[in-house]
């Protein structure tokens, strides 16, 4: 395999397991009452979640300035900027 591939592999598998750690940890302080909130893009459609009606707003407007920032930036290979 490609070594770029194997380090690119190393650094997900590295990044999801301290996820799971921080979060783990959070709830342990936090004595179980925590909010959480996220987002998945998948090719062009996002995947958000949230457990709060606030969370959720903002994870909305996150997410619609990601994919203006993703539609700029294709935009403009396309152009060839």
């Amino acid at each position: 395999m490609d070594l770029m591939f194997l380090i690119g592999l190393l650094l997900t598998v590295i990044g999801a397991v301290l996820v799971v750690i921080s979060s783990i940890k959070m709830i342990r302080m936090s004595g179980g009452k925590y909010e959480s909130s996220g987002i998945i893009l998948i090719g062009p459609i996002p995947i958000v979640w949230g457990t709060s009606k606030k969370l959720m707003a903002v994870m909305g407007v996150v997410t619609a300035i990601a994919l203006l920032i993703i539609a700029l930036l294709w935009t403009a290979s396309l152009i060839g900027g």
